[in-house]
């Protein structure tokens, strides 16, 4: 009885989870609005996209100062991608000895491609590149870029 009750459990979390998944528009809508963002070198274009919920005002001058120096950079490439192992959601504490991880689950994450003349960049070619990754959430049926809170 308790393995049935197990997968019966299992199999419903699975439907739920993919009813709450983002739609399809939803996903397209989120990649344009970032696409704008990048085309007009606009930060607070990314900073709208940005879910704020536990966020500390510390890590949201800094999230804009990240953002403003990302745009300012041209995008050759801005793609939705499941979330890449080599980049996972990472709890770690700050100097301050509270920890942090990213305030929603990271269901996706926005990979943009650059191109630029930094020393980060990795050479394609004659073409220097280098990748931002961002994790990205869901919130009430729409995506966001997500920051540090503090774990609960």
């Amino acid at each position: 009885m308790r393995m049935l009750t197990l997968a019966i459990a299992t199999v419903l979390a699975f439907h739920l989870h993919s009813a709450l998944a983002a739609l399809p528009e939803e996903e397209a809508r989120f990649v344009a609005a970032a696409r704008q963002a990048f085309e007009g070198h606009n930060a607070d274009g990314l900073m709208a996209l940005t879910c704020w919920d536990r966020v500390p005002d510390k890590f949201r001058d800094s999230g804009k100062k990240h953002y403003v120096r990302d745009v300012a950079q041209t995008a050759t490439d801005i793609a939705l991608t499941p979330p890449d192992p080599k980049y996972p959601d990472l709890e770690w504490k700050d100097k301050d000895s509270v920890s942090y991880r990213s305030n929603l689950t990271v269901i996706k994450q926005l990979k943009i491609t650059f191109v630029s003349g930094t020393k980060l960049d990795t050479a394609v070619g004659n073409v220097k590149v280098r990748d931002a990754v961002y994790p990205v959430g869901e919130k009430d049926g729409q995506l966001y870029l997500l920051q540090p809170a503090p774990v609960k």
